[in-house]
Parts: structure tokens; sequence; C-alpha cells
């Protein structure tokens, strides 16, 4: 199937237009100042406010943006209660119908794009490139998806004849009521996440992440605005420990769809099965490393490390984490390594220079300072290592050497821009450290070598990798293109997103036969 994916920039970049992708942008900056400052409320087969609200902050200046509800069990459960009887007829308009519904709502955010993009920047601290490629990726996962069920006719196959007076089909039905829980890093996720089980059939309730509400919750209002019932997309905000909580353990939840910490996602497939099978998807983090041949172009290695590493502050689970440099090249790429990333600049997303972008909450900050502490006990802090003492939550991006095998800043997830860098001896030695750690998501490889690289795909246990990616070295997977799948503990399906098998996890084979 033809897929063009969207990237906004890159296009007005290509056209000779970035002054005019910057004048959009700037707009949109404050068109979405009309959107702050306000009280939102659940929406819930109609808009429901509750005694208890949650506080949405900026990590720019740790001010108050908007404030949202806080899910009571009674509105969750009468919710649910609505989704459960109301998702037959949502599959019973056809999967014709239903993408259609979906591909309308993908043209009407594109409409909007830089709108949300810009309450991006408010809300998570995400920068106007990031941000917009961000959106245009959700976009791109409502388009592919539907474009996927209407390419299948909606997975139903005429199977033939098991006796000669017999006639069988085989039809995926939807399995009811499914919870999304996406994370703060990306809104395409939160869309994504939402859209898959959606268009196939399912009734969906979002819980959105509490860093970036005011954005899942436009995304909403649009998917109901293209003509989504409202009783059978539900928006219920308020943390994971209260309303997670409810909802996973709900009987009226058929599946969960999760992306977060491994911590959290066992947990949460622990929980939903301890009773009866449901369906769990769940994405659960990297740690992400990326390997730097001795036969490497090294100025592309190093800008594929820098990207993969700082892009979004590291708070990506497909960061560059951890970098496996040959003992031949590494006195000549930390350098260079450091040259690079001290000119990447630190400071309010909302600006036109500004790579390097606030981490996303207090949470965050406050690790940032703990790990960094941590590390100065076991290795050398070759470059960064401090946070701002400034209003908002900035950090620099930091570079880490000379650490002991087993050092957590290069075994654990650390989601922030701190890079580990490792000295080895061979690629199979640099290879059996990536395939010994407990997580599997992204990599990448930096060599002029065929063979080396061939070596790297047939060996390495991770489920999305790279070769000589400058853009990116282990970030930036392209819906329809490159399918977002995690291996080991970096998920459970075993399916990728933006991939060709995601929308059938969704649904459950019925075998139909008629004798005649």
């Amino acid at each position: 199937m033809p897929f063009e994916n969207e990237n906004t920039f890159i296009k007005l970049r290509d056209a000779g237009k970035e002054s005019e992708f910057d004048r959009l942008y700037e707009a949109a900056l404050k068109e979405a100042e009309l959107y702050l400052h306000k009280e939102y409320p659940d929406l819930a087969n109609g808009e429901v406010k509750e005694g208890k609200k949650i506080r949405d902050i900026s990590p720019i200046n740790e001010e108050e943006i908007a404030t949202f509800q806080m899910s009571s069990p009674e509105t969750i459960d009468k919710t649910l209660g609505v989704l459960q009887s109301s998702y037959r007829n949502w599959y019973d308009l056809g999967y014709v119908e239903r993408s259609r519904i979906l591909l309308k709502a993908a043209d009407i955010m594109s409409e909007r794009k830089f709108l949300i993009a810009a309450v991006l920047a408010y809300e998570n601290g995400k920068n106007r490139y990031e941000a917009i490629g961000d959106v245009d990726e959700a976009i791109d996962f409502m388009r592919y998806y539907s474009l996927n069920l209407l390419e299948n006719q909606g997975f139903t196959r005429f199977t033939g004849k098991g006796y000669r007076n017999e006639e069988s089909v085989s039809i995926m039905k939807p399995y009811g009521v499914f919870t999304v829980i996406p994370p703060f890093n990306f809104y395409s996720i939160t869309i994504g996440m939402t859209s898959g089980p959606l268009v196939v059939g399912n009734a969906v309730v979002l819980k959105p992440s509490s860093d970036i509400p005011l954005a899942s919750y436009l995304g909403i209002k649009i998917l109901h605005e293209a003509g989504v019932p409202e009783n059978v997309l539900a928006f219920l905000a308020g943390s994971g420990s209260v309303v997670g909580k409810k909802l996973s353990e709900s009987d009226q939840v058929s599946g969960f769809v999760f992306t977060g910490s491994r911590d959290v996602g066992m947990s949460l497939y622990r929980k939903a099965t301890e009773k009866h099978p449901r369906v769990v998807v769940t994405e659960m983090g990297g740690k992400d490393a990326i390997i730097v041949s001795s036969k490497a172009d090294l100025p592309r290695a190093v800008e594929g490390v820098a990207r993969a590493a700082y892009g979004y502050s590291g708070q990506k689970c497909s960061a560059c984490s951890v970098a496996y440099v040959m003992d031949s090249v590494y006195d000549r790429f930390v350098p260079m390594l450091i040259d690079r990333v001290s000119k990447m600049k630190v400071g309010d997303p909302r600006k036109k220079d500004v790579f390097v972008n606030p981490v996303v909450n207090a949470s965050a900050f406050e690790k940032y300072k703990e790990f960094i502490q941590r590390i100065e006990k076991e290795g050398k802090i070759a470059f960064g290592g401090k946070a701002r003492n400034e209003k908002g939550y900035y950090v620099e991006p930091t570079i880490v050497t000379d650490l002991p095998e087993d050092s957590f800043a290069v075994k654990d997830e650390l989601f922030l821009p701190i890079l580990s860098i490792v000295k080895v001896g061979s690629l199979d030695g640099a290879i059996a450290r990536i395939n010994a750690s407990d997580y599997g998501l992204t990599g990448g490889i930096f060599t002029e070598d065929e063979r080396e690289i061939e070596h790297y795909f047939a060996t390495a246990d991770v489920g999305v990798i790279y070769a000589n990616r400058a853009s990116g070295g282990s970030t930036g997977a392209m819906v329809g293109s490159q399918p977002f799948v995690g291996w080991k503990m970096s998920g459970i399906s075993g399916k990728g997103t933006g991939s060709f098998y995601y929308l059938q996890q969704f649904l459950r084979e019925q075998s139909q036969t008629i004798a005649h």
C-alpha cells in the first residue's frame, strides 16, 4: 500500500520556505494563548466536571497553564458502562465508514497542526521542529491505520469449503472497550494508540498523560468533530495511581494499550490478566545504544549520536543512551562529540534557535540532579552535568565517560539528556553488550563496511535498527515505513506501531460456516 508520510518542516525547508514555517508557528503560539488558563472538563458522553482538579504545569516557567478534572470512580464506572453498551453500534457502521471518519479527523488535525504543536511547547516543552513532526506523525497514524483497514477489507476473509455443502468465512471482530494510557513525550503516541483500537470498531477511554492533557483533549475533540460518537470515545483525566488503577481493575475493560516505564507496564500486565485473559499491548522503554565502528564516517556518527541523544532532551524511548565506540577511534570521537554538543542551545522551546528544551516536570528535573551526583562517584562528566537555577526545568546535555561496566548509567533507562560513552574493542563485543541488556527497542551503527552492517542487522536483538543515520542514529521511525517495535522488556506483543500487523491486535477472530 503506498503511503506518503507527512513532515511539514522538511517539506517547507526543501521548498526553501523555512521562514513560512516560522511565520505559521509564531502565529500559532499567539493562538495557543487563547486556550491557556482555563478549566477543561472530562469528555464522557458529554462534559463532566469533578470536585477534585489537577494542574497542568508548563516546564518552560513552572506556571499553571490549565486545569483538568480528577476523574471520580463514579464517573469512570458510568463511562465504561456507556462505552460497553455502545461499541457494537460503532462496529456496525462498517469498516469503510469508520475509516472515512478517521481520515476526516486526520484532515481536520492537519489544518490545526501548528496550533497543537504550539500547545505542546507550553505543555511538554517540545521545540517547534520536534513538535510539528510529532503532530504530523499523529496525522500519519490516523491515515495509515484507516488505509490499512480499507486495504484489508476489514480483515474479513473467505476461507473456502471444509465440506462440499459448506461456505466458511473468517471475520475479525472488536473486543469491546480499550483503555489507552499514553506517555507525555509524544502526542503522536496518544493519537496512534487511540486510533488503532478505535478504527477497527472498539470503544476507547483515553487517560491522557497529566503532562499533556490539553493537547490530548484537543485531539479527542477533533475525533468527535469528525464523527466519532461521544459514547464510544471518552477522555478521563487524572493520575495513574487513581484513574489508571481504577481502569485497570474494571471488568468492563477488554484490553489495554500502554506506553511508559517498564515497572508500570509489567504491573499493568500482571493486574490486567490476573482474573481472566485480556489484551495488553505495551511499549516499555529502552536502553538504546549506537555503535561507532573503527570504519565509521566520524562527522556523520557525531551528528547521528548527538541528535539521537539530545533531541527532546533525551526524553524519548528511542533516544541514544549509550554509545559503544571502538577503541581505535574513541580519542577522536569524544572531543568531536563534545564540540558538537557544546553548540546545542538550551532554553525556551518557543524560541527558534533552541534545540535542547526543558525536561518535562519537577520530578524529571530532580532525577537529573540525583543521577548526576551518582555518576560523579562512578565516572567522569566529560561535558554538561549542571541543572540551571532559574524558573523552568532546564538542564545541560551531558556526556559521561569512564564508567564501570555495571554502572546504572550504562544499564538503566534514564529518560534524560545523559549519554554514556563506552570504549569497546570489537563489533562483536559491542553487540554482546547490547544483547545482554534487558531492553531491545532501538539502536544503530555507524560504519562504512557493509559486512559490519549485515552482521549487526543479523545479530542485534533489537526491534528497530538503523545504519549511518545522521538525522538520528536511533530515533525517528516513520509511520508505515519503519514499524516501531520493542523486543525483550521493551514490549509485550512483538508487533510494532505504524505496522501492517498493529490493528489485528485489537480484533478477535470468529469463524463462521453455513451449511447448504
